[in-house]
């Protein structure tokens, strides 16, 4: 075979490296990988070099027939086939998320020290989507322990980007106001966070890449990398979404290249056809803490007076 190659000054810089390996895999044996020292860049570079037989022309000639061969090969091999993009991942999980947005729930939070050390809470959550499409309301109410009955975080939410928070605490008789900029501080000394509790991302505020495919607990999931246009403390999440349930089952956050938080979604159960987790676990790879939560029972679709959303409400424990 005589391939005409495009070379200028007896050098053919086409390809290199990876591409002569994909060259020879496609079964073109005409070339040679040959490495030359760079005196301006101090370093030595590959590049492919025809074999005698392999017409030269020192200005441009016509592009090799094998060029179009290696570079569709190089496609081939270096682009894995997904089934959805990313992004068309999380929307499948958006609409998981907002087809079960109003409920009830009782829940058992257990939070473990370095030392061993265990501390138990429980709650009242209640979530309930509004007349938007992306508005929705939240009310936890602590129940235990003691120094902390009544304690209450509310979420009034106009949509996914746009929401207001607060918490209370009985002992000060006083609301705070949580500005968005705390979304992803600790929920009230827990590994999770007040954004942990709030409805689905506005996905416009995110970037997706699906990174491969992979099992865990026997679920079929895309990895999927995550990675925020806005302020937040992380830098980006890597998540594993359950394929056909749309929820995941794992997520690592990272600040820059650390990772920080590991949170793990198990048990799952499908109620009121919603595929529900219904034991959480965040784990904070720093101090060595961890947070487990346990939803005891949980209810969707109830009759949730709007009335309940209310600052008033919130001072009352929910009443």
């Amino acid at each position: 075979m005589n391939n005409t190659c495009n070379v200028k000054q007896g050098k053919c810089k086409l390809l290199s490296g990876t591409l002569f390996t994909i060259a020879r895999f496609c079964g073109i044996r005409n070339i040679q990988l040959e490495k030359k020292y760079n005196r301006r860049a101090g370093r030595y570079s590959s590049a492919l070099q025809p074999l005698p037989g392999c017409t030269f022309m020192r200005a441009q000639c016509a592009a090799p027939a094998w060029f179009g061969i290696i570079m569709a090969a190089l496609v081939l091999f270096s682009s894995p086939a997904h089934a959805i993009s990313g992004r068309e991942a999380y929307e499948k999980a958006r609409e998981v998320h907002i087809r079960g947005l109003t409920h009830r729930a009782q829940l058992t939070m257990s939070l473990y020290d370095r030392g061993g050390g265990k501390r138990t809470r429980s709650f009242v959550l209640h979530n309930k989507k509004g007349a938007e499409r992306e508005a929705y309301k939240t009310l936890i109410v602590f129940m235990t322990p003691a120094d902390l009955k009544n304690v209450g975080f509310l979420i009034q939410a106009r949509t996914f980007a746009v929401r207001d928070m607060w918490a209370y605490f009985p002992d000060y008789k006083r609301i705070r106001r949580i500005p968005a900029t705390s979304q992803d501080d600790s929920f009230f000394g827990s590994d999770f966070s007040y954004d942990d509790f709030g409805g689905p991302p506005n996905l416009d505020d995110y970037k997706f890449e699906i990174l491969r495919e992979e099992v865990v607990d026997g679920l079929p999931c895309y990895v999927v990398e995550v990675t925020p246009k806005i302020q937040r403390k992380f830098t980006r999440f890597i998540s594993w979404m359950a394929k056909d349930l749309w929820i995941p089952v794992k997520i690592e956050f990272y600040e820059e290249t650390e990772l920080y938080r590991i949170a793990l979604f198990q048990d799952i159960k499908i109620i009121d056809d919603i595929p529900t987790p219904f034991t959480w676990k965040m784990e904070n790879k720093k101090n060595k803490h961890r947070t487990d939560l346990l939803i005891e029972n949980i209810e969707y679709n109830p009759v949730i007076p709007d009335d309940l959303f209310t600052q008033r409400s919130l001072e009352r424990g929910g009443k």
